[in-house]
């Protein structure tokens, strides 16, 4: 009978461990946070911010996780961007060939445009392929402040171990 109950138990574990399985992921980003710096192809410019990351499959799975966003181009690179803003703003993601919604967190590769002058509007695509995971994000966001931005750069998003 402990036999039993021994591969009951490992078999609801197993099942457990693996809850997150499905082929494709639909997810959703709402994040805030502050762009800053000066930048005319050299120079730094950065974002950083936090955020909600609520996924969804096909097979009606969720999973939500509390991420942070960062955007910093190399020094060297194709971006003009001056000022301080705070971004706030939602990004539609769909990922495919993706198993775990955990997979959708890692470095894209975003073309973005962002204005404001007291109040703006920015607009974002990021995509990133990580073979067999293929995830491409679209973001409009709602801008505050003064500034501008036009570029090419990097965006990694990490789960936030302060709110975890």
């Amino acid at each position: 009978m402990k036999k039993v109950f021994l591969a009951i138990a490992m078999v609801l574990g197993v099942s457990q461990a693996h809850a997150y399985t499905a082929p494709a992921w639909a997810c959703n980003l709402n994040f805030k946070g502050t762009a800053s710096g000066i930048k005319v192809i050299l120079g730094n410019y950065q974002y950083n911010g936090k955020g909600t990351l609520a996924c969804m499959s096909p097979t009606g799975q969720t999973a939500e996780y509390p991420v942070t966003v960062t955007m910093k181009a190399k020094p060297f690179s194709p971006q003009i961007a001056l000022g301080k803003m705070e971004l706030t703003g939602q990004a539609a993601e769909i990922a495919l060939f993706d198993s775990n919604p955990e997979s959708i967190l890692g470095t894209y590769y975003v073309a973005q445009a962002q204005g404001a002058i007291l109040g703006g509007v920015g607009v974002i695509t990021a995509t990133r392929i990580d073979l067999p995971t293929i995830a491409l994000k679209v973001s409009f966001q709602f801008a505050k402040g003064f500034g501008v931005n036009l570029g090419v750069n990097r965006m990694e998003i990490a789960l936030d171990q302060d709110r975890n």
